[in-house]
């Protein structure tokens, strides 16, 4: 490889197609084509590991395995991404897509319209719920300051700003607060929150899971993290104002425990912004045989006009294949969990 006159080493590798593992002097530089290969393996099986990666290119090579190799093409990884984010960056302003863009035209079959399509009601359909397998360890990676930018991910203090915004107990709402939705059913009477994050976990996990929002395709629209904390009522608001300023009217959403959530944002600051904007809570089939018959009548979506044999348990499918690979993020700098997530 030949270097030109005053130019740097990486600006030489790359129009070679390598990317060095250092900024100024690499020593060891990776393909493109290995670099774009594990990221759509990573993408594809999430808990393929780089080391597991690297062990396989090292066996091809017959070379001996040294985690050095893995730390370098973690680096190059993660100076590749950073490029491809700076394209996409690029692509989007000359395109004219801003703030909300993603979100709206991620899924096809929701977004698209035929000229004199007839309006749907519900609109869209949509499903949310929060996973505690997502975690990670209090102060790991600490060294790393970077700063992962996702528009994926509503900010924690969009999220912090619902945190005292319902004080009633779920399935409860002041007097003085018009219905929401449907009556209360005997369910919400009864039900209680599983204490599924023990004050321990509290303690050791800085992340303690993620809440994320779906379309029904399994098109991922918002993430929001759990800090310290099980699935509260704050995170469920977050998400919904954020679907609603995105989409606006006739909005269905399938929650586990939408029968109770529909007092909770009735009672909450967008309670006249859900009821204004005819927003639909119910519960996902998933879940919903486990509530009452009462329960189930009034808000399982088989007996909801508009829903057709949707069963909106879209967020455990997507959970049952990001469980096995929470396990390399649980140790990992926050920059690379979300990276990981973001993924």
């Amino acid at each position: 490889i030949t270097q030109n006159q005053d130019e740097e080493a990486n600006v030489t590798l790359i129009r070679h197609g390598l990317l060095g593992a250092s900024p100024s002097q690499p020593t060891v530089a990776f393909t493109l084509e290995s670099l774009e290969f594990y990221h759509q393996l990573r993408r594809r099986q999430g808990n393929f590991s780089i080391q597991a990666f690297i062990k396989t290119l090292c066996a091809i090579q017959d070379i001996t395995y040294t985690r050095m190799q893995r730390n370098q093409f973690s680096v190059a990884l993660d100076v590749y991404l950073d490029i491809l984010r700076h394209v996409q960056c690029h692509v989007n302003a000359a395109w004219g897509r801003g703030a909300g863009w993603r979100i709206r035209n991620a899924c096809p079959p929701c977004g698209y319209k035929l000229p004199g399509e007839p309006t749907l009601v519900p609109d869209r359909l949509h499903a949310m719920d929060g996973n505690n397998s997502m975690k990670r360890v209090d102060a790991s990676g600490h060294a790393d300051e970077r700063v992962f930018i996702s528009d994926y991910l509503i900010p924690p203090t969009k999220v912090d700003a619902f945190r005292d915004d319902v004080r009633t107990r779920p399935g409860t709402v002041p007097g003085n607060v018009p219905p929401f939705g449907d009556e209360t059913t005997v369910c919400t009477e009864h039900w209680t929150v599983a204490n599924t994050v023990s004050e321990g976990t509290v303690d050791v996990f800085e992340q303690t899971g993620g809440f994320l929002s779906t379309c029904r395709h399994a098109i991922v629209e918002t993430l929001a993290e759990m800090r310290r904390s099980g699935e509260l009522a704050k995170y469920g608001l977050a998400t919904l104002n954020e679907l609603l300023e995105v989409f606006g009217h006739d909005q269905a959403i399938g929650y586990d425990i939408g029968c109770s959530h529909k007092t909770t944002v009735a009672a909450s600051s967008i309670g006249e912004k859900a009821r204004s904007q005819r927003l639909q809570l119910v519960v996902d089939a998933f879940h919903g045989h486990a509530h009452n018959r009462l329960c189930q009548l009034v808000n399982h979506p088989l007996f909801c006009k508009g829903f057709g044999l949707e069963d909106l348990a879209t967020c455990e499918r997507i959970f049952s294949g990001t469980n096995p690979a929470t396990r390399l993020i649980r140790h990992a700098s926050y920059f690379h969990w979300l990276q990981f997530l973001d993924l």
